[in-house]
């Protein structure tokens, strides 16, 4: 009998399981794929690794000419190699760490019997308490020929990279993903059933990244739904039924991700679920009581992000031992789409006694310094004088976004930022300008 098991060993499994050992319980972790998650493996890491390549490289081209002569060209077996050098040793290093420190590891596909117990390659395996962190896997498409469409996971295990790669959706991992292959010298296209668009981002900043992208050379086929893939004897032929053709030589369905929760058996054991996940309350607790829910398997109004699946992790480890419970607060969550340009946001930008402003920041000095071809923020100001939200894109958006995520969750006016002194010229001493 274990004090916790905790079913998927990502980053926000991983780390609760270390906070609840620290208490002298008897735990473990099952996991039935690569440890350490989705993000070292498969996600975030491999790909912000290939990214900054990218990015060192238009770093560079926004100053030929200035001081710097010579062209630079992305080799994609040299960039495949960067990532796996870095991101590989991890999963070894995971486990290692998880068996030093006396956790128990179980490889296998988990799911519950009926009598509340935890099934895995014929084992049975009790606890008081059980956590599910399972996380997401890209969303396959159901139409005629779906059975060729690849995932975000086989796009980054590429060992050649085709001449022509179409990608079906415009979310964050098509439009991350479109940008390494454009750099490494495909020639891309997005596909999107609708206006491209990017959801859950500002309209006028999202248009603009949109903008910035078509300027870099990738293609944007809108409102269409392709209802067919057919293999040819040299590449893929994308239809709708309506006379649209596209021909490519490998299509990427980049539509987002669906919960890993359905193999879970949780009908057997009164865990309610919808078509986003499961169904947690304010302390992340199912419908059954023995059982708790975190990460990319929830259905919540919170995003699917890593730092969001740790946080998370953090508060159950220290909530599970405690008889005085506390509900789960979180705190401001930027989020952001990686790339030459950022696209970022934090907060609302809408509301009562709120107030917007716009800046076109590529003249600014940060700006001009390296250049930057696009840089523009929108931020939204309340009542009591305090930044309560902004959407930014430029190539450090990355590290505006989480400044501004600071001066949110601290309430800080503009007094409050004229107080403190910054190192100049940085995007933090530009702080107080965004008032």
């Amino acid at each position: 009998m274990f004090d916790y098991i905790i079913i998927g060993a990502g980053p926000g499994g991983l780390g609760l399981a270390y906070r609840l050992k620290t208490k002298d319980n008897k735990i473990a972790i099952i996991e039935n794929d690569k440890w350490g998650g989705t993000c070292p493996n498969y996600g975030c890491d491999p790909t912000k690794m290939m990214m900054a390549v990218i990015e060192a490289k238009s770093h560079v081209e926004h100053l030929k000419g200035q001081g710097i002569s010579g062209d630079l060209k992305i080799d994609w077996k040299g960039l495949r190699s960067r990532k796996l050098n870095i991101t590989d040793p991890y999963e070894k290093s995971t486990f290692e760490g998880l068996k030093n420190a006396d956790i128990e590891t179980i490889y296998g596909s988990a799911s519950f019997t009926e009598q509340g117990e935890l099934q895995v390659a014929g084992e049975i395996y009790q606890a008081k308490t059980y956590i599910i962190a399972t996380g997401s896997r890209p969303r396959r498409l159901e139409l005629d020929g779906g059975e060729f469409l690849k995932t975000s996971n086989d796009f980054l295990a590429l060992e050649e990279l085709p001449a022509k790669i179409s990608f079906m959706g415009s979310g964050p991992i098509s439009l991350e993903l479109a940008q390494i292959a454009k750099a490494a010298g495909s020639d891309v296209t997005i596909i999107s059933r609708k206006k491209s668009n990017v959801a859950h981002f500002d309209e006028e900043m999202g248009q603009e990244f949109i903008n910035y992208l078509k300027n870099q050379g990738i293609n944007f086929i809108e409102d269409i739904s392709v209802s067919k893939v057919e293999k040819l004897t040299d590449g893929f032929l994308l239809t709708d039924g309506a006379g649209f053709e596209h021909k490519t030589d490998l299509v990427i369905a980049g539509v987002g991700r669906q919960p890993n929760s359905d193999q879970l058996n949780l009908d057997k054991v009164g865990v309610e679920t919808d078509p986003k996940g499961i169904k947690v309350n304010d302390y992340l607790q199912t419908s059954n009581p023995k059982i708790y829910a975190m990460g990319d398997v929830l259905s919540k109004a919170e995003p699917h992000l890593t730092p969001v699946s740790s946080f998370e992790g953090n508060y159950l480890g220290q909530n599970l031992p405690n008889a005085n419970k506390v509900p789960i607060h979180y705190p401001q969550i930027p989020t952001i789409i990686f790339g030459t340009a950022k696209l970022a946001e934090v907060g609302i930008l809408t509301g009562t006694g709120i107030r917007t402003k716009s800046l076109n920041l590529k003249s600014w000095y940060t700006y001009k310094r390296i250049n930057d071809p696009l840089a523009k923020l929108k931020v939204a100001i309340n009542e009591n004088q305090e930044i309560v939200g902004a959407s930014t894109v430029s190539s450090v958006a990355d590290e505006v976004i989480n400044l501004i995520s600071i001066l949110i969750q601290q309430k800080m006016t503009l007094a409050d930022v004229e107080k403190m002194i910054f190192t100049y010229p940085t995007v933090a001493s530009d702080l107080e300008y965004f008032y």
